[in-house]
C-alpha cells in the first residue's frame, strides 16, 4: 500500500465521567461510596498511627481514653444485574408471545364466525391497541430518548497527532492508542507539501492502534451498531408505500360505497388510519436509526422493542388471514350468487380496494417481515457496549469523504448488459401476457407465455449460478458473516417458497390431465425448487466471501455473474407478482385442495415467494460490493 509522509491528526476519545467512575468502581471491587470513605479514613488513621509511632519520644500517648471502634455499614444487597436483565427479557418475551397468540386467535375467530354486516369488534379493538401503543413507543423514542442525538459515525475529539516519516517510522504522542485518521490540509508542513508536489510515495506497514472507548456509555445512546443493508431499508420503504396505498384505498371505500354498506365494521376505518400512521412512523424510525445502540432505560426500551416486533408479526398474520377470508367469501358469492330476499350483498359492488388488494396486500406482509427483522436486530443491541476502533489505515490519503465508498461498474459491464437483455425479454413477455389476457380474452395463451418466460429464466439463472460459484470460490471465506440478518430473512422466505412449491407439485402431479398449461406448470415448479435451492446456497456462501489480496480486489472474479444474477432476480420478482393470476387460470390446484384451502396457501406463501426474489436481489447487491473488499478487522 503506497502512502505519503506527513502529519495526521488522530481523534482520541474522552471517557465520560460516569464511565470513569464505573472503571474506578470496578478497580475497587465495586465498593459503595460509604465503603470508600471508610477505607480512606482507615488509611488516614493508619498513617497517623505510623507517624505517632515514629515520634514516641516527642509525642506522649494518652492511653486512658479508649479509641471507639468504627463499625462498617452493612451494604444493601442488590439484585444482580444479570438476573434482572434476564428477568426483563423473559417478561418481554412472554408479553410478545401473548400478543401474537391473541392476534392469531382474534383473526381466525373473526374469519370463522363473521356474518355479513354483523361484527363483534374484538379484533378491531385489539388492533387499535397495538397501533396506538406502538405509535406512543415510537414517538417516545424519537422525541424523548433520541432527542439531541445526531446520527454520526465518530465520537472523538482531537487531542493528539501521529506523524509518519519517509522511512516508515511512526511518531505518536504519549496518549495515542487508536488507529490514525486522515489529516487536513492545514496540518501539513512545508516539507510535506514539497514531497507531495514531487509525488514521492512510500510503502507503509499497516498500523493498528486500538481505542479503549466503549460506546454507548451508561445512560447513553449511539449509532454504532451493525448497520442494516441500505437496499433492504430501501425495500422496506417501497413496500411501506404499497401498504399505505392499500390503507388509503380502504379508507376511500367508505366514501365510494354510498348505496351499499361495506363488509367491514364501522370502526375499521380507524384501524386503517392507525395502521397507516404506524407504518409511516416506523419506517422513518428504522430507516434513520438502524445502527441504534441504547444503554439507558433498558427495561422500558426492551418492552417497547418487543411490542413493536410483536405488532409487526400480528399485522402479518391478521393481513394474511383476513385477506384469505375476504377472497374466499367473494369467490363463494360469485360461484353461488345467493343473496337473501330484500337484501343486497356487500360483495356485489367491486370497489377499488377490492380490485387492488390481490396486488398490494403482499406489500403489507413483506413490510412486516422486514420490520420485525430490523426491530429484533435493534433489540439485540440494547445494553451492548461496542468497542470503537479507528478507521482503517487505507483512509490516510483517500480522497473520498469519510464513510463514503466508491461504487462503479468495474468488471461488471458484461453481466449488466446481458441482464438488461434478459429484463427486456421479460418485459416483452409480460406485455404479451396482458395483450392476451385483457384484449384477446385468451387466458390460456397468456399463461403459457408467462410459464415459458419463467422456465427460460430458471434455466439461464441456474447456469449463471453454477458459473458464479466456480468464480467466487477463489475468494476468501469468513465465518463472521454467517447467518447475518440478510441470511435469516432469506431463509424465512425460502421456507415459504418451499411450502408453496411442494403444495403445487403435489396438486399438479396428481391431477395432471395432459393439457399444455398443466405440463408447463409442472416443469416450472420442478425448475423453481432446484433454482431457489441452488441460488440460496450460492448467496449464503457469497455473503461470507471477501478478497484475500490486492490482486483479487483488482480482478474481481465473478462480479459480472453476480450483476447478471441480480438483474435476473429483479425480472423474476416482476413475474412472481402474477402468481395468483396464473393459478386462477390453471385451476388444478384449486380443484385439488378446494377454494378455502387453496386461498389459505396462496395468501400465506405467495408473499414469501415475492419477498424471496426481491431479497435475493438485495443480497446479491451486497455481494456485488462486499465480496471484493478485504476483510474488516475487528
Amino acid at each position: 500500500m503506497l502512502r505519503r509522509s506527513g502529519v495526521y491528526i488522530v481523534n482520541e476519545p474522552q471517557l465520560p465521567d460516569d464511565t470513569a467512575e464505573e472503571e474506578e468502581d470496578s478497580k475497587t471491587g465495586g465498593k459503595s461510596n460509604d465503603e470508600k470513605k471508610l477505607n480512606m479514613e482507615e488509611e488516614g488513621n493508619a498513617k497517623n498511627g505510623e507517624e505517632m509511632a515514629g515520634n514516641t519520644d516527642t509525642l506522649p500517648i494518652d492511653t486512658s481514653t479508649p479509641i471507639p471502634e468504627t463499625k462498617p455499614k452493612k451494604q444493601k444487597q442488590r439484585v444482580p444485574s444479570v438476573y434482572r436483565s434476564a428477568l426483563v427479557k423473559l417478561v418481554c418475551g412472554i408479553y410478545a408471545l401473548i400478543i401474537v397468540v391473541l392476534g392469531v386467535v382474534f383473526a381466525v375467530a373473526t374469519s370463522l364466525t363473521a356474518i355479513e354486516r354483523v361484527h363483534r369488534y374484538y379484533l378491531e379493538v385489539f388492533l387499535v391497541y397495538l397501533y396506538a401503543t406502538s405509535l406512543a413507543i415510537l414517538l417516545y423514542f424519537l422525541l424523548c430518548l433520541l432527542h439531541g442525538i445526531k446520527v454520526k459515525n465518530n465520537f472523538y475529539e482531537n487531542n493528539f497527532r501521529v506523524s509518519i516519516r519517509n522511512d516508515g517510522s511512526v511518531n505518536k504522542s504519549p496518549t495515542a492508542s487508536p488507529l490514525p485518521v486522515r489529516a487536513t490540509a492545514d496540518d501539513k508542513t512545508p516539507l510535506d507539501q514539497q514531497k507531495e508536489s514531487n509525488a514521492e510515495q512510500i510503502s507503509l506497514t499497516a498500523i493498528s492502534y486500538q481505542s479503549n472507548l466503549e460506546l454507548p456509555p451508561p445512560g447513553g445512546v449511539a449509532h454504532v451498531g451493525e448497520g442494516i443493508n441500505f437496499y433492504l431499508r430501501l425495500g422496506a420503504l417501497a413496500f411501506a408505500f404499497g401498504s399505505v396505498t392499500l390503507d388509503g384505498l380502504h379508507i376511500a371505500t367508505y366514501f365510494e360505497t354510498i348505496t351499499t354498506e361495506t363488509c367491514e365494521s364501522e370502526i375499521f376505518i380507524l384501524v386503517y388510519v392507525m395502521h397507516l400512521l404506524f407504518t409511516f412512523v416506523q419506517t422513518f424510525f428504522i430507516f434513520k436509526n438502524h445502527k441504534l445502540v441504547i444503554n439507558k432505560q433498558k427495561p422500558f426500551v426492551r418492552f417497547g422493542m418487543m411490542h413493536l416486533m410483536a405488532t409487526n408479526i400480528c399485522v402479518l398474520i391478521v393481513t394474511a388471514v383476513m385477506e384469505t377470508n375476504e377472497d374466499y367469501r367473494l369467490q363463494s358469492y360469485i360461484v353461488n350468487n345467493v343473496t337473501l330476499e330484500g337484501t343486497k350483498s356487500c360483495y356485489e359492488e367491486v370497489t377499488l380496494a377490492r380490485s387492488a388488494s390481490p396486488y398490494l396486500f403482499p406489500c403489507t406482509i413483506i413490510y412486516s417481515i422486514i420490520g420485525a427483522g430490523i426491530i429484533y436486530r435493534l433489540y439485540q443491541y440494547i445494553g451492548v457496549r461496542i468497542k470503537q476502533r479507528w478507521p482503517s489505515h487505507t483512509s490516510f490519503t483517500s480522497s473520498a469523504p469519510t464513510g463514503a465508498s466508491a461504487i462503479d461498474c468495474d468488471k461488471a459491464n458484461k453481466g449488466l448488459f446481458l441482464g438488461l437483455l434478459v429484463a427486456v425479454f421479460t418485459l416483452i413477455a409480460i406485455a404479451t401476457f396482458f395483450v392476451f389476457e385483457s384484449r384477446l380474452q385468451d387466458m390460456f395463451t397468456a399463461v403459457k407465455v408467462l410459464f415459458t418466460t419463467e422456465i427460460v429464466l430458471m434455466i439461464i439463472t441456474g447456469l449463471g449460478i453454477a458459473w458464479g460459484y466456480i468464480r467466487l470460490s477463489k475468494l476468501k471465506f469468513i465465518t463472521s458473516q454467517f447467518l447475518s440478518v440478510d441470511s435469516v430473512l432469506l431463509l424465512v422466505a425460502l421456507a415459504g417458497s418451499y411450502i408453496y412449491l411442494c403444495f403445487k407439485l403435489i396438486a399438479v402431479s396428481t391431477s395432471l390431465q395432459g393439457n399444455v398449461a398443466g405440463i408447463l406448470s409442472l416443469i416450472t415448479t420442478i425448475f423453481s425448487i432446484c433454482q431457489i435451492t441452488e441460488q440460496t446456497v450460492f448467496i449464503l456462501d457469497g455473503l461470507c466471501r471477501c478478497a484475500e489480496n490486492d490482486n483479487q480486489m483488482m480482478q474481481k472474479p465473478g462480479r459480472a455473474v453476480v450483476t447478471f444474477l441480480l438483474v435476473c432476480n429483479l425480472a423474476l420478482w416482476v413475474v412472481s407478482m402474477f402468481e395468483v393470476k396464473k393459478t386462477r387460470v390453471v385451476r388444478l390446484h384449486e380443484e385439488f385442495y378446494g377454494i378455502l384451502a387453496w386461498n389459505i396457501i396462496t395468501h400465506l406463501c405467495v408473499p414469501l415467494i415475492i419477498f424471496f426474489r426481491f431479497h435475493s436481489a438485495i443480497c446479491l447487491s451486497k455481494m456485488w460490493y462486499n465480496a471484493y473488499q478485504k476483510e474488516k478487522t475487528t
